[in-house]
């Protein structure tokens, strides 16, 4: 007769020799936040004013996700399959890593090279802004002028590229999910679609 209590609490299954988090997510984070200093860099070489183009936010994302990615696909050639809950887990350490690159380009740039471009970046700003306002044919309030001067002054400062790189969290983890839905496997579905 089976004992009553391994019906209703099956032991769990084993647990492999793998790491929680594998060494190599360090090594795709890293490269995908070297692509993305890089990147600000030669724009920064080029011209200072493409620091606020529009490639920067897709060039951004296009890298995270890329990261994201190649860390699950070698997560799950390596280990066979991989749940979502691992899936997600990985590639938001993966994409907040990756991010990081765009804070270290921020704090290298304002306060090791070019410390004297902090006022040149914040007119830039402003002048985008007031652009911004003008095409649609109004201009920008007063006391909105001083907020956002203030608020771009901060967002270069040290507290500030900490806070943007803890608050970076919100969208990359969406983008996780996104990417975490579409590339789990479990392993019970090997034979199946191999995409």
């Amino acid at each position: 007769m089976q004992n009553m209590d391994s019906t209703l609490y099956p032991d769990p299954p084993a647990r492999s020799d793998r790491p929680l988090i594998p060494s190599f997510l360090y090594g795709h984070a890293m490269a995908g936040a070297g692509l993305i200093l890089m990147g600000y860099l030669l724009a920064y070489m080029i011209q200072f004013e493409s620091l606020m183009g529009v490639w920067t936010g897709p060039m951004i994302l296009t890298v995270v996700v890329m990261v994201m990615i190649m860390v699950l696909i070698t997560v799950r050639n390596e280990e066979g399959g991989l749940r979502f809950g691992r899936a997600f887990g990985l590639s938001l350490l993966a994409g907040m890593l990756a991010r990081l690159g765009y804070n270290l380009f921020n704090l290298l740039l304002f306060h090791v090279m070019r410390p004297d471009l902090a006022a040149a970046y914040v007119d830039l700003v402003m002048d985008k802004t007031n652009q911004t306002f003008d095409s649609f044919g109004g201009a920008m309030p007063g006391n909105m002028e001083v907020i956002l001067e203030r608020s771009t002054r901060f967002s270069i400062s040290v507290p500030g590229q900490l806070l943007d790189a803890v608050m970076s969290v919100f969208w990359i983890g969406f983008v996780a999910l996104i990417v975490a839905a579409v590339m789990k496997r479990n392993p019970d579905s090997a034979e199946g679609f191999q995409g």
